[in-house]
């Protein structure tokens, strides 16, 4: 990973500044439609300045500035005649290639934040990324790993390894539910089923900020700038089902599409103290996107921040001719809750199992829920008098409820009961059922997944190790002195 040093961050954030306030700095609506717009990175990037997110080969190398006395002519010698340099003269820095990125030549601003869209049309093998923030960010963005590298050799690899094996699903019309992915071979349970890097990423400060119009201009210019298969790929998303112009579809497209995504690192300062440590964003994603609902879903997925992919596991054995499904909310809500947040964001009726279940069997299911997060607010207060059974309990009541995209919190709680009482072989038995289902439902950073891989290497080093104990001496103590 590079560093940017302040010198670096201050003479680009000059020529960003420079170039926010001339031709690009446009305020009002584009009288172009979106499908004409130009992208070209600024000539001012590509020769003596980088163009937002270009990977510096090295932030203190210096320049050679010419004398104050040299002609232009001066500046260009004659190829017949190369002067021989001289020992103490410092070396030319080699030419720089071309940016990868482009930039939009419309942006929009929310107070003194300026938005604009990035494209970097060979990401991912070819598959390309747009991305919607400001330019300092990019600048950020762009220091960084993976959008400072090609990431297309490993990128191709996977692809052409993909293409060597038979597809494990294919994408079809769902009765009621547009188009879906169906298994087509038997997927096991742990396996990943995609890893798949965004279209279009949209900072959660302009999503939140940007007028709707003004976001739509965005999205058209990114979407308009990605390469022909993806930019089809995503317009052949489900949106509404009236779209008036092109831009509205866009917008509505994004807009049902989006999963939120953070990025860590993104925002840090020079010295890696200051600012934000991390940077919200919407994301689409084409082929995640393909994935319905259901309150009981067979895949599970986090977004790599490393690797800028959405990566999607099967959490129970899915057979073939079975729809993949994720789930669009909390599936530990009771059910009238879940059918409200879906209605009224997505616009449909669930028709899940769970959901349309017989009346008597529907509210048992409720209980059920309703058990589960009291008994998790209990195992939670570390003050409470709870216990390894309520955690065993727990256990019993995700498994009847069927989500099994959450276990991994009941068998982290399971873990640190049993530690708490000194039980250090039941309690390895639940950090290592944790770990394997949480390692790929939330990925290796998780602060939960440290806590259990140290809890495995030494139980009784663990902060946990018999806390239910101490505590309840200490309590028992407490009340023989009053």
């Amino acid at each position: 990973m590079h560093t940017l040093t302040l010198a670096s961050i201050l003479l680009l954030s000059a020529a960003l500044t420079g170039l926010i306030t001339g031709a690009n700095a446009t305020t009002g609506h584009p009288s172009h439609s979106i499908a004409s717009s130009p992208f070209t990175c600024p000539a001012h990037f590509n020769s003596q300045f980088h163009c937002p997110a270009y990977n510096p080969q090295s932030s203190v190398t210096k320049r050679i500035k010419p004398s104050s006395s040299h002609t232009a002519q001066s500046l260009e010698p004659s190829p017949e005649v190369q002067p021989e340099p001289e020992a103490s003269q410092e070396p030319q820095e080699p030419p720089r290639p071309a940016s990868p990125w482009s930039r939009s030549p419309v942006c929009r601003r929310v107070g003194l934040n300026e938005f604009c869209a990035f494209t970097h049309s060979a990401f991912s093998a070819g598959q390309g990324i747009s991305l919607i923030t400001t330019p300092a960010k990019m600048l950020l963005l762009g220091s960084q790993p993976p959008l400072n590298e090609s990431f297309s050799s490993t990128s191709s690899d996977s692809a052409a390894a993909a293409k060597e094996e038979a597809p494990l699903f294919q994408d079809i019309p769902i009765p009621g539910k547009g188009i879906g992915l169906v298994a087509t071979q038997m997927i096991r349970a742990g396996r990943r089923v995609m890893a798949a890097t965004p279209a279009v990423m949209v900072d959660d400060k302009a999503f939140r900020g940007l007028r709707r119009e003004d976001l739509a201009i965005l999205l058209g210019q990114a979407i308009v700038a990605l390469p022909g298969e993806h930019r089809a790929r995503f317009l052949n998303l489900s949106g509404s089902a009236v779209e008036e112009t092109q831009l509205e579809k866009v917008y509505k497209i994004f807009s049902t599409n989006a999963f939120r995504t953070t990025v860590f690192g993104v925002g840090l300062g020079v010295d890696g103290k200051e600012g934000d440590k991390e940077t919200d964003f919407q994301s689409t994603f084409t082929e995640v996107s393909r994935l319905n609902h259901d309150c009981s879903p067979n895949l599970g997925y986090y977004f790599d921040s490393a690797t800028l992919s959405h990566k999607v596991y099967a959490v129970k054995d899915i057979f073939p001719g079975e729809e993949l499904t994720v789930s669009y909310v909390d599936v530990l809500h009771p059910s009238s809750t879940r059918t409200t947040l879906l209605h009224k964001t997505w616009s449909f009726t669930c028709t899940c199992a769970r959901c349309t279940a017989e009346p008597h069997l529907l509210a048992e299911s409720d209980a059920r829920v309703a058990q589960i997060n009291q008994l998790r607010r209990e195992l939670d207060d570390y003050s409470a008098s709870a216990t390894p059974e309520k955690a065993e309990l727990l256990v019993t009541l995700y498994e009847l409820e069927g989500v099994a995209v959450r276990i991994y919190e009941a068998y982290y709680r399971a873990a640190l009961e049993w530690n708490g009482v000194g039980d250090a072989a039941r309690a390895t038995r639940y950090a290592r059922l944790c770990l394997a289902r949480g390692l790929v439902l939330r990925g290796p950073e998780r602060p939960f997944v440290e806590s259990m891989r140290g809890l495995v290497a030494d139980p009784a080093g663990h902060w946990s190790w018999r806390f239910r104990v101490k505590d309840g001496l200490k309590r028992e103590a407490e009340e023989g002195r009053k």
